[in-house]
Formats: structure tokens, C-alpha cells, sequence
């Protein structure tokens, strides 16, 4: 597994760090995830961990992975970010005080006295404003509480307002294969010696190569309520023709995405999601044989995407 650095800090990540959202469901009650066995999760996370993979993105409202973590962390050492903010219901709580709770929740699952990486989710610009929230991350180091912190970039803006912060270690940006708009967040992040962790790579799995027009999810995943209708459709259409156009088979579709993204040096890490150990050596096997694009490449690749994803949203405007 390769690594990179993760922005200035004295770390080194796995370029492909793991998203446990797709653990969250072990008991069967939680929302949005199809219920996957707690000892299928154990084992995955375990697999995770002998394959080199040392960084984890958590969160309190995904189910029980923080302390699925902790657990491991007593026998490994790894990386660990969770969240705050977010409330289990997926409302948005960013007061000083709800934060201080999550915070003393988190630091309980997983069993330590001081958080690798606490992450605010998703914060709003008028959230982030008059500059509490980074005093208060500063206040959280200070502490002991947390060794690093990061943002969850929900709109482009505030990814620039914890750049310009000085109080933010990391960004967790939304970017893949069909979404290059944070690509200068992304650059900027990088050379202000922020880290760079990129969410989401496979769009939640349109970018696989499996979907299909009449694609039908389990009942309790939530991608049913955003991969369904016109819309998807006329999604996947684009999608199929910058296929075509770059000669992109349906098999080749996973990987080429995942190859886009890596070929950006500005990117500290991915954090994909698996469900199952196909899909996590998938990824790991990836890790040690791929090749960068090239600049010439990319630039094609951009062209083609751009055009495509650009009709596909004047579509949607008329």
C-alpha cells in the first residue's frame, strides 16, 4: 500500500484510507445502510488493517465503528477521524456546547484521551463566520483533546475559510471523476500545507461500472432517494457517453475512476467504503499496480467530462 504525507503534518497515510459509513448498520436499527453483520464489519476493518491501510474516517452517527476502532486501536497502530456536528437524526448542531459533548462521546468510544483527527461536519459559511469554531478546534489541542482538526467542505466557501483559518490541519473535499469543481480547493488546500482527503470517490457507487437505468437498492439505503428518477437517468447517460468517448468499458469503470483521483498529487488520501472483502481487495489490489495519467491524459479526460456533465445540467436548469 502506498502512502502519502498528509499535508505538513508528521504523518504518512495510505493513499487509500477506509470510509466505514457502509459499516454503520450492525444492529439492524440504523438508517440509511443496509444491515451488514457485526462480525463481517470486524472482519473487513481487521482485513483493512493487514493490508496496510492505516486510516479510518468515522463518525458518531455511524453506528458503532468509532468503538469498533477503539477496540482495535489497543493491538494497532493507526489513524483515526471522526466528526462533529452532525447529530445521529443527521441534523447540524454547531454550538459550543453540543460539540463539547460529542467530542467527550467520541473520545469514550474509542477508548483514548486525545482524537487523531476531529473533523466539523459540514459547516456552514455563516457557521464558520466570526471565527469561534476554529478558536474552538485551537481550544481542543490546547487540551489535549484532539491532536489534529479538519473540515468537511460542504460548499466550496468554507473550504477556503478553514484554508484561510490557520487553525485547520485537513480537508475532506467531495471530488471524483465526474466532479472537478473543487480541483483549485483542492490545489489550494495543498499548498498551504493542509492534508487532503477526498470523499465519496465513486459518487456512492455510480462510478462502479454496475449501475443500471433501472437500478433498485435495499430498502434501508438511502442512495434509493437519490439514484432513482429523470435525473439518474439522464446521470448515467452522461456517464455512459464519456465512456464512449474515452473508451471506458463498464469492467475498466472502477478503476479508472479511482486512477483520476490518485493522479492529482495535491490528494493526501481516499476514503472509500466496502461492505464486503471483495470489494476492499479491489482496492487494495489496485493500490500496488496502477499508473498515474498523465498530464495530457487528464487534460482529455477534464475536456470530455466538462462537456458532458455540462449538457447534462443545462438540462436540468431549463
Amino acid at each position: 500500500m502506498n502512502h502519502r504525507s498528509l499535508g505538513n503534518l508528521p504523518l504518512k497515510v495510505s493513499e487509500f484510507g477506509f470510509g466505514t459509513s457502509r459499516l454503520s448498520n450492525t444492529d439492524n436499527h440504523h438508517r440509511g445502510v443496509p444491515y451488514l453483520p457485526l462480525e463481517i464489519a470486524k472482519n473487513i476493518l481487521s482485513i483493512s488493517l493487514k493490508e496496510g491501510i492505516n486510516f479510518f474516517d468515522t463518525g458518531p452517527h455511524y453506528g458503532d465503528t468509532e468503538s469498533l476502532l477503539g477496540k482495535l486501536k489497543t493491538d494497532h497502530e493507526f489513524i483515526i477521524a471522526t466528526k462533529a456536528g452532525i447529530q445521529k437524526d443527521g441534523s447540524r448542531n454547531f454550538s459550543i456546547s453540543a460539540l463539547k459533548r460529542q467530542v467527550e462521546n467520541s473520545l469514550r468510544r474509542i477508548k483514548v484521551d486525545c482524537i487523531d483527527i476531529l473533523q466539523l461536519s459540514k459547516p456552514s459559511a455563516r457557521d464558520l463566520k466570526d471565527g469561534s469554531l476554529f478558536s474552538f478546534l485551537g481550544d481542543l489541542k490546547n487540551e489535549g483533546k484532539i491532536k489534529y482538526s479538519g473540515v468537511v467542505v460542504g460548499d466550496i466557501e468554507t473550504g477556503y475559510q478553514s484554508i484561510e483559518s490557520g487553525k485547520v490541519d485537513c480537508l475532506q473535499i467531495l471530488y471524483h471523476l465526474l466532479h472537478h469543481e473543487t480541483e483549485e480547493l483542492i490545489q489550494e488546500a495543498s499548498r498551504k500545507g493542509l492534508g487532503v482527503i477526498i470523499r465519496s470517490p465513486l459518487n456512492s457507487g455510480l462510478l462502479t461500472g454496475t449501475f443500471e437505468k433501472n437500478q433498485t437498492f435495499d430498502e434501508n439505503d438511502e442512495r434509493s432517494t437519490y439514484f432513482s428518477g429523470p435525473q439518474f437517468i439522464s446521470r448515467l447517460n452522461a456517464l455512459k457517453k464519456i465512456q464512449r468517448e474515452l473508451n471506458i468499458p463498464d469492467h475498466e469503470l472502477l478503476e479508472y475512476s479511482l486512477r483520476f483521483i490518485l493522479s492529482n498529487p495535491n490528494v493526501s488520501a481516499i476514503i472509500p467504503t466496502a461492505s464486503n472483502t471483495d470489494q476492499l481487495m479491489n482496492y487494495v489490489n489496485f493500490s500496488r499496480k496502477y499508473i498515474p495519467f498523465n498530464q495530457n491524459q487528464l487534460i482529455e479526460i477534464k475536456n470530455s467530462v466538462s462537456m458532458h456533465m455540462e449538457e447534462l445540467n443545462q438540462t436540468f436548469q431549463l
